[in-house]
């Protein structure tokens, strides 16, 4: 398995790399070229060429930081039409088109940035490459919305796949380097659970910006329609009262009066491009405004002129009711229609019609001028036909409203159709920047988690090691002392050994008298031989306990001088005492338990020297002195005390 995971590891980049530079060829744009150069980064990582890393991860970063900040930018600091001059003097495209997808430009900075710290799970690698999936996860989503999404936050499926191609490739070579990192796992849970929060709250946020936005434009187009609709029921309204004017006349209107009439109809509303009055034979006796176009319909039969809209004329000029054309072309070359109104006079008798020319391209500049032309387009339809059009229908957005609009009998279309970049700029700006934000926020609290949970491995690790120091402390320390037990005692019998009787003996150079004996026991190479040397042992040790409580009893030291050999140091005894004290052990054991193999008890020989003279002990000679007196004792017959021959000592 880990020679699998090792191949794998190695041709995943390979893989994803071929595929980055195939899509950069095929749809050349800033996604598909930021995915090429992560691509070829981690690519890079299998070469050790560290620096390419930087450079190609550096410049994946730089390439989409712009479009990035657009997105984070205030309308007020620079607006979507800056950024499409800025987009449109470098390239002749949208800057929809320029820029990568947030969620895409998003993951790829992420995912850039794990590949510069994939050896460094302290700075927070791992959650990178989860925060990048997610990102993917969430562009594979269904969108619920019920309108097109103004903004493209997601990608292509060949450039998600590629993206995913490379994840793969980037955990497979980097979790080598996290294995076995338990306060990874547990900072990383938490983070994770904070991160899903903040990817859905975004989505609701996003959603509901979108939303409200859709609605507020849509709301902005039934205004449109209310207001044209209120303006042709106005038009309407005032042409009827025009043509009522006449019923306060018995006689058909002069040329002059017909002018002073119309022209203040025509102040108010600058589309009617002619107001005419027709006799009852259909003859075009009036008209205004005086002009060349118009006046050369003077004393012409309407329907040589304009055969459109007989069946609503014929029933006007019979004083029978109001009507208007279908849509036509008008004599000026713009659609629009005729209304066509009964004139009377005051006994109800018909004197003609009052003919009123629309022209809608007039109507829709009269309408919509106080409508930025940067804010979209409103187009006037009669089914498929193109009436009239107000504003700038460059960049068109996703989102278009169509309204009916009642003129008369006829329903019209009213579409209105925001530009992109004005969308845009209305939209907020809140759901990116909590996205961002949480996602910092998100790295934050990872980098803090595991912070604390290194802490406190460190802490537990030295705390282990302080305790194992300690321990090791004492352990030593307890060796020392038996170490330096063992350099001052007999291993055997547990009492002072001769280094130890020699410093013993140089801390009571100052007292006077001072006696030394020292002890042999007799024959004891036959216990050896005869009984063993564990039995031997035995009577060392019992003899080594027993002159030490014996001696200590007076106030001297006992020691362990060599073999069966022993040695005491009694101070402020003189010869007598001395040798009564010696005495005194040796009958002891005596006495004692302890026997040869032939059944005789087991026997003491000592030798005894005193000193009693102020200057200092000489310590060798009062031992060869003392060894002396051991000798002859021995020589003697054995068990029996002798005192030592000396001009040192005091006699017994």
């Amino acid at each position: 398995m880990p020679f699998l995971i090792a191949r794998a590891a190695h041709w995943l980049p390979i893989i994803a790399a071929c595929c980055a530079v195939t899509l950069v060829a095929l749809h050349p744009n800033i996604s598909s070229i930021a995915l090429m150069l992560v691509a070829l980064a981690q690519l890079s990582t299998l070469t050790g060429y560290r620096w390419l890393t930087y450079l190609l991860c550096s410049s994946a970063m730089g390439l989409l930081l712009p479009g990035f900040i657009s997105y984070l930018t205030p309308e007020k600091w620079v607006t979507t039409a800056g950024w499409q001059a800025l987009v449109s003097w470098a390239q002749p495209t949208t800057f929809e088109s320029f820029r990568a997808p947030l969620l895409m430009t998003l993951a790829l900075q992420l995912s850039a940035l794990a590949i510069l710290l994939h050896q460094r799970a302290r700075l927070g690698a791992p959650l990178l490459l989860v925060a990048t999936l997610l990102l993917i996860g969430l562009q594979l989503a269904a969108s619920s919305q019920a309108f097109t999404p103004l903004l493209r936050y997601e990608a292509d499926w060949p450039s998600l796949l590629t993206l995913g191609i490379v994840l793969l490739g980037q955990y497979l070579q980097s979790v080598q380097h996290w294995r076995g990192k338990r306060c990874l796992t547990k900072a990383l849970w938490p983070a994770c659970g904070l991160l899903v929060a903040v990817l859905l709250l975004w989505g609701k946020l996003h959603h509901e910006a979108e939303q409200t936005l859709y609605q507020q434009v849509e709301t902005r187009a039934l205004q449109a329609t209310h207001q044209l609709s209120q303006e042709i029921e106005t038009h309407l309204n005032a042409m009827r009262g025009f043509a009522r004017i006449w019923q306060l006349q018995t006689t058909l209107p002069t040329s002059q009066q017909w002018i002073d009439q119309a022209a203040g109809y025509r102040q108010d509303f600058a589309y009617l491009i002619n107001i005419a009055f027709i006799t009852p034979d259909s003859v075009i006796q009036h008209v205004y405004p005086i002009n060349t176009p118009n006046l050369s319909l003077l004393g012409r039969r309407l329907f040589d002129v304009q055969p459109a809209g007989r069946d609503v004329l014929e029933p006007a000029l019979r004083g029978q009711q109001e009507g208007s054309t279908d849509v036509i072309e008008l004599l000026q070359g713009d659609p629009g229609v005729i209304h066509y109104f009964p004139v009377l006079n005051a006994e109800g008798v018909p004197l003609g019609s009052a003919a009123m020319a629309v022209s809608f391209p007039m109507f829709a500049e009269a309408l919509f001028a106080q409508l930025p032309a940067e804010e979209g387009v409103i187009r006037w339809y009669d089914g498929p036909k193109l009436l009239a059009h107000q504003g700038d229908a460059t960049h068109p957005g996703p989102w278009g409203y169509d309204y009916p609009v009642n003129l008369l009998d006829k329903t019209l279309t009213l579409s209105y159709q925001p530009r992109w970049e004005y969308l845009v700029s209305q939209l907020s700006r809140l759901p990116t920047i909590s996205l961002v934000t949480g996602l910092i926020l998100t790295y934050l609290l990872y980098l803090v988690l595991y912070t604390f949970q290194r802490l406190g491995q460190q802490h537990s690790a030295m705390q282990n090691s302080n305790n194992h120091l300690q321990q090791e402390i004492r352990q030593r320390s307890k060796l020392q002392q038996e170490v330096e037990w063992l350099a001052r005692h007999d291993e055997l019998t547990g009492i002072a050994n001769r280094r130890h009787f020699l410093e013993q003996a140089e801390a009571f150079q100052g007292i006077r008298p001072i006696s030394l004996v020292l002890f042999d026991i007799d024959y004891f190479k036959r216990v050896n031989d005869q009984l063993g040397h564990l039995v031997g042992d035995e009577h060392l040790l019992f003899f080594a306990q027993l002159g030490k409580s014996h001696i200590e009893q007076y106030g001297g030291i006992f020691a362990r001088y060599g073999g069966e050999e022993f040695v005491a140091w009694l101070p402020s005894h003189h010869l007598p005492s001395a040798f009564q004290v010696a005495d005194e052990l040796r009958q002891k054991l005596a006495n004692s338990s302890l026997s040869h193999a032939d059944g005789k008890p087991l026997t003491l020989s000592a030798g005894v020297v005193t000193v009693s003279h102020p200057e200092n002990v000489d310590l060798a000679r009062m031992m060869q002195t003392a060894d002396e007196a051991l000798y002859r004792a021995k020589h003697n017959g054995r068990n029996r005390v002798e005192c030592g021959e000396s001009n040192t000592t005091e006699g017994a």
